[in-house]
């Protein structure tokens, strides 16, 4: 999968790179969004992206942020993320998208009305097929939403679908529901939301080695953890392998030791650790 900032859109070289990508086919379907987790309500966004990149010959993409607006809006108030920008990216490559656009949110970026932002993405990426949900809005004070995109779509010449939310137990699947489920460690829920186990990205922490384990401040890890407590996890290092561990979060670090009789990787090496339902 292939990266391009929305600041270098515009520059030559990008437009090079994005034109030997697009190659023959026709443009790009996007779907756009923080899609914090990603989960099982972005599901099918991505298979409206993939639909049409198959029946229109487009190439399929993602345009997202390298972090939650939420945050730098609020960051104070913010919770956490479900996952971090390198778990969400290796996602999308997983599922099969061809490229991403990240985009670094700042007090620019939220000036910029939503006309403008697409009429950018028609003009640099080619794009010609856009899925995004029902309610979603962008632009300056929040001035476009579906009906805006869809006068747009005409006006520019790109197919748009409003796809429908995605609904789990009688209520809306969103990444503050996995919050709130991490949070609480509930980790079958919040597994059961993301379609996936909860991940916690270790390529993060400030570790720190210590009796035999690994330490490193609450602070330092920027996704949601759960509460208070001893929590058994497997963990991934840098070859794939999985070795049982346990974790134990408190009110300001966090501590990865390893099953009796065993040992930990070198922190380096370590990758993520997916939470144990048993």
């Amino acid at each position: 999968m292939t990266t391009f900032y929305w600041d270098e859109l515009a520059e030559p070289e990008t437009a090079e790179r994005l034109d030997s990508l697009i190659g023959a086919r026709s443009g790009t379907s996007v779907t756009i969004g923080g899609f914090d987790g990603p989960h099982l309500g972005h599901a099918a966004l991505f298979s409206a992206v993939f639909d049409a990149a198959r029946s229109d010959r487009l190439l399929p993409g993602v345009v997202t942020f390298t972090r939650s607006p939420r945050f730098a809006k609020d960051a104070a108030g913010y919770a956490g993320d479900v996952s971090t920008l390198s778990l969400r990216m290796e996602r999308f490559r997983r599922l099969g998208f061809a490229f991403a656009v990240l985009i670094d949110f700042s007090a620019d970026f939220g000036k910029m009305t939503g006309a403008v932002f697409f009429d950018n993405l028609v003009k640099t990426v080619r794009m010609r097929y856009l899925a995004v949900g029902p309610d979603f809005r962008c632009g300056h004070r929040l001035d476009t939403g579906v009906a805006e995109i869809a006068s747009l779509a005409r006006k520019e010449g790109f197919r748009f679908d409003s796809i429908p939310l995605v609904e789990r137990d009688g209520g809306r699947i969103s990444s503050s529901l996995i919050r709130d489920a991490v949070s609480s460690a509930d980790f079958a829920r919040a597994e059961s939301l993301l379609g996936h186990p909860f991940l916690l990205d270790l390529t993060v922490p400030l570790w720190e080695e210590s009796s035999g384990g690994l330490e490193a401040p609450r602070d330092s890890i920027d996704q949601i953890v759960p509460r208070v407590g001893e929590y058994k996890v497997s963990i991934k290092d840098a070859s794939g392998a999985l070795r049982p561990a346990k974790l134990t979060v408190r009110d300001g670090s966090v501590r990865l030791d390893p099953e009796e009789g065993k040992t930990l990787p070198d922190a380096l090496d370590i990758e993520t650790a997916e939470f144990r339902l048993s």
